[in-house]
């Protein structure tokens, strides 16, 4: 007694670059070659390398290149948050410095106020 048995295997071609020789393997085993960059070689035994797909690197680069931009936006806005506070409050102390008022104590001098206002006009 025999048994028959059939089995249906898709078969991919390709050309070796070097010989220039058509032949065939499984698809799947080409898609594994082509998705892992592995060698594989032609029936005449040249070496046949596919270069391992670059989209995938390139796209967790771009996600990484995305993420530094993202945070140095925050720090950006953070930096600017904190440069308009320093400049406001630079802005109010020399107010308060031109008008005779001492920073420390919040004391009001007539002297200082009428030296600045006399002696240096332009810095007001």
């Amino acid at each position: 007694m025999s048994i028959l048995t059939t089995t249906e295997v898709q078969m991919e071609t390709t050309t070796c670059v070097t010989c220039g020789i058509i032949y065939a393997m499984p698809a799947t085993l080409m898609k594994y070659h082509r998705e892992h960059g592995d060698t594989h070689y032609c029936p005449n035994g040249h070496p046949q390398v596919f270069c391992k797909p670059e989209v995938p690197e390139l796209q967790a680069k771009l996600r990484e290149a995305n993420q530094q931009v993202e945070s140095l936006h925050y720090q950006l806005n953070g930096a600017l948050d904190n440069l308009a506070e320093s400049k406001k409050e630079l802005r109010k102390t020399k107010h308060r410095a031109n008008a005779g008022l001492c920073p420390h104590c919040r004391r009001h001098f007539v002297n200082v106020e009428r030296h600045i206002h006399t002696k240096h006009p332009d810095k007001l």
